[in-house]
């Protein structure tokens, strides 16, 4: 094999590669330049497609909340509208940081580095959090259904999430030291801290990001179907002897479980293998001398990366499927704009359609 000069690679804090320096190295089989390019392919164009699905859903999420809450908002309601709120957040910060890397955009010093990486990180797994939160409500609401309201007011909602912004903010907070912007390939970690990474601060990101949110979900939303199977028929004669209106108010409060579980269910489908990766991802290769291992160890650590980041993106299209009456209410928001535009324009047609006399009077 001959001689060719390559860029080394090095791993940053979000786990994407980026080039250091140039060696010179052997030139390597078709699958490596193979296994490179759809790297790069998903590490440059896949947050587009994220973008595109994730942003106008998050929007549309927060506008059908706006509207069902007009009367009360429940607690429920206000984690779903803030984690659409942070779950935009994430998507932006991942998207500039994104386009900063492919110097597509005007490349950031080493305090914009640090605060990019900072909110970014800590708004990925703040949107998992608080997922936690939703789940830990409705497993409330199931096992305690008369005391739901005292357990989960809304002022203790928000008191939950900001101590828990709080918190994840002081676990990520080492990005203010570790990490800089190099002229050739802008942000990144500081050199005298690559040994830290992996063993360190890559695994408690991992942790707080993924392991937490993906243990706990699991284990409230097993109680809570665990629960409702066992309910079920205790919940029809409850609802054969109430009035109509405790009926409808537990129907609707059992579609926003149902909702729920299904987006926390969703997650979990999607961060496991993120979790796997993250476990088995020293033991995947003996070493970093075997390239080839190395870098189909990388594709398996940017599929699952991906994979994880599309939970940002699909929570409304999820609530859309499952939740009939977040359904309804959002094809009636989007028939009224319907209507609204089409008597509009008939309007402005009628007038241009008027003598010029007529239309000045």
């Amino acid at each position: 094999m001959s001689n060719s000069t390559q860029q080394a690679l090095v791993t940053d804090i979000y786990g994407n590669i980026t080039s250091s320096m140039e060696v010179t190295t052997l030139v390597y089989p078709q699958e490596y330049h193979r296994l490179n390019a759809v790297i790069n392919i998903l590490n440059r164009y896949y947050i587009w497609v994220i973008f595109a699905f994730g942003c106008p859903g998050n929007v549309m999420s927060i506008c059908v909340i706006a509207g069902m809450s007009k009367r009360r908002l429940t607690t429920s309601f206000f984690s779903v509208a803030v984690l659409a709120v942070v779950d935009n957040l994430t998507i932006i910060m991942k998207m500039v940081e994104n386009q900063s890397r492919s110097h597509k955009i005007i490349s950031f010093d080493e305090t914009g580095c640090q605060f990019l990486f900072f909110l970014g990180l800590t708004c990925a797994a703040f949107a998992n959090w608080i997922l936690i939160m939703i789940s830990a409500e409705r497993f409330t609401a199931v096992a305690f259904p008369m005391k739901v309201a005292l357990i989960w007011s809304l002022r203790r909602a928000v008191g939950i999430i900001v101590c828990v912004f709080v918190f994840l903010g002081l676990v990520h907070s080492h990005i203010f030291a570790s990490v800089t912007h190099y002229e050739n390939y802008t942000c990144t970690v500081k050199k005298r801290f690559h040994q830290y990474i992996h063993p360190y601060w890559y695994f408690t990101s991992a942790t707080v990001y993924a392991f937490i949110p993906a243990t706990c979900l699991i284990v409230f939303n097993v109680l809570i179907i665990v629960l409702l199977r066992r309910s079920s028929a205790t919940r029809r004669h409850m609802l054969s002897e109430s009035d109509a209106s405790n009926v409808e108010a537990r129907r609707q409060d059992r579609q926003v479980t149902i909702m729920l579980v299904t987006v926390a269910v969703t997650f979990l489908i999607l961060t496991i293998p993120r979790c796997v990766c993250v476990i088995a991802y020293h033991s995947m290769c003996t070493g970093n001398a075997d390239l080839m291992c190395t870098t189909r160890r990388q594709l398996f650590d940017t599929l699952t990366t991906q994979i994880a980041d599309t939970n940002h993106a699909i929570n409304f299209y999820m609530y859309v499927l499952t939740g009939r009456r977040f359904r309804e209410y959002f094809l009636k928001l989007f028939k009224c704009r319907q209507m609204l535009y089409m008597k509009v324009s008939s309007s402005n047609t009628h007038m241009s359609e008027l003598p010029l006399t007529e239309s000045r009077i």
